[in-house]
Formats: C-alpha cells, sequence, structure tokens
C-alpha cells in the first residue's frame, strides 16, 4: 500500500491511495502484515504541512456521542432525536446521475467540528471553492482519489475506523448489503459518520443507514438555487416530510424552509439561517 499526500490548488490536502500489491484486487481489504500495518495507520490521521501523521487514540481526544445539530432548526427538526445520529452511516439519494452536494456539505460542516471530513472524489467532481463558500473549513479536508470504485470503497471503510475522522463522503451507484454493513460496523468503530450518496434508483436495494434522504432540485432564481430534502427512512424521525433548501449565490445565504406536501407556505415556514 502506498499512501501519499500532496497538495491541489494549494489550498487542501488530497490523499491519493494507490494499492500497488496484486492481493488487493482480489479483496477490499489487504491481509496479513500489510493489514495490520495498515489498520495502525489509518486508526488517527491528520496533516501537518502536507505530511501524513497518526496520532494516538488519547491524543485525538474523546469522541462526542452527541447527536450532530446541523444548525438549522427545520432539517434538525426532521432528524431522529433532533440531529445526525453519530456513528453511523447516512444515505443521500438524488434524482440525476451526478449526485447533489449541498445537504452533504451541509452535514460535513456540521461534523468538522469534531475531526476530519474525508471526502472521496473518485470522479473528480468536488469544487473546493464552493464547498468553503458554504462553511466547509478547508483546513480540516482531505480529498481521497482513488482509482477504481472497489479501491474507493476499501480506503473509505478504512476512514470511517479512524477515530480522528468526523465524517466521511462517498458516491456509490451500487452498494451490496454485505459492503453497506460493513461501512456502517466501521463508523460505529470510528465514531464519525459516513455520507453515502446514491442515485434514486438504489432506493430499493439494500442499505444499512440511521437515515435515507432523498433530494431534488426545485425551480430557483437568478440568484437563488433551491433543493427540496424529504426523509424517507430514520427510525424516530419524521418520515416523509420534507424542507425546501435554498442558497443565495451572491451572499452565500442558507435557508432551511419546513415543507407543507409539496409546496412550502413561505408565511409559515419555520426558518432557519447558517
Amino acid at each position: 500500500m502506498n499512501i501519499t499526500l500532496t497538495r491541489s490548488t494549494g489550498i487542501l490536502p488530497v490523499l491519493e491511495a494507490r494499492q500497488r500489491n496484486p492481493r488487493f484486487l482480489n479483496s477490499n481489504r489487504p491481509h496479513g502484515q500489510d493489514a495490520r500495518a495498515t489498520n495502525n495507520f489509518m486508526r488517527i490521521i491528520r496533516s501537518i504541512g502536507g505530511i501524513l501523521q497518526t496520532l494516538s487514540e488519547s491524543e485525538a481526544g474523546p469522541r462526542d456521542s452527541a447527536r450532530i445539530l446541523t444548525g438549522l432548526s427545520a432539517i434538525d427538526a426532521l432528524l431522529p432525536g433532533g440531529g445526525l445520529t453519530p456513528r453511523a452511516m447516512h444515505e443521500i439519494l438524488s434524482p440525476t446521475d451526478m449526485p447533489s452536494l449541498f445537504l452533504p456539505l451541509l452535514f460535513a460542516r456540521s461534523a468538522a467540528k469534531t475531526g476530519w471530513i474525508v471526502w472521496c472524489d473518485f470522479e473528480k467532481r468536488f469544487y473546493p471553492p464552493a464547498a468553503a463558500a458554504l462553511g466547509l473549513p478547508l483546513e480540516k479536508l482531505v480529498l481521497l482519489r482513488p482509482t477504481s470504485e472497489r479501491e474507493q470503497l476499501w480506503a473509505a471503510t478504512e476512514c470511517l475506523r479512524s477515530a480522528g475522522v468526523a465524517a466521511c463522503v462517498m458516491s456509490a451507484a451500487r452498494l451490496s448489503f454485505i459492503q453497506a454493513r460493513r461501512m456502517q460496523l466501521a463508523a460505529e468503530r470510528g465514531g464519525g459518520i459516513g455520507l453515502l450518496l446514491r442515485p434514486a434508483k438504489a432506493m430499493s436495494q439494500p442499505y444499512a443507514a440511521a437515515t435515507r434522504w432523498l433530494v431534488r432540485p426545485e425551480p430557483g432564481e437568478r440568484t437563488l438555487q433551491r433543493w427540496s430534502a424529504q426523509l424517507i427512512h430514520g427510525h424516530g424521525g419524521r418520515v416523509g416530510k420534507s424542507v425546501l433548501l435554498e442558497v443565495c449565490h451572491e451572499t452565500h445565504h442558507v435557508r432551511a424552509l419546513a415543507a407543507m406536501g409539496h409546496r412550502t407556505n413561505r408565511a409559515q415556514a419555520a426558518a432557519a439561517s447558517a
């Protein structure tokens, strides 16, 4: 296993994992001595001056097990317990081939208060300036750029097992129940959250997530972009309810409005800002 850390665009670290050992082609994880070394390496990570380092669990400090609040009351009100469940996977489904990054960005910036954000950028579509404009701290962001979907799945699972990772974001069109369950177990061990971006056609496929969201684009205005986000799974949450997400491209101001059915009653909407 060869893991290198380089600089991209001069503003954030990029973590590139390349699996050179042929054994890795036949498994999601390495074996034997390589596995022990990699597990120890990925336990807790941090980047200083472009160098990837490890921390002991005592240096990283305890992970708060409290639910993660987004700061947007309309979203938090839908979630079980009023916030994102830690040590769990959360799925965001989109009806288009290109997944919507807005909701996962909101979730990731909330989790960044407790650790690193690892973003799997297999298709190299992630745009750091846009993420920074929405409040994601780039100094806490690690871009993971694997060279294959198999490699991405293995690396994301290992990152979820790391106690230093607060959130790991990954896109996956197809995922078996065993793979989904493996990621959930990794999140339970690491203590952070996993954000899995999937197409809407995966709604009927196996999953192992605490919550599932369906995000659709909505008509906007010249300076406003909108999405509807519906909670479609979440024990104890307001399943079936939606919020209207809105961002102003001029001010980068974000709002979440409580939706009623398929339309939003703005006069009675419970709005929150961040």
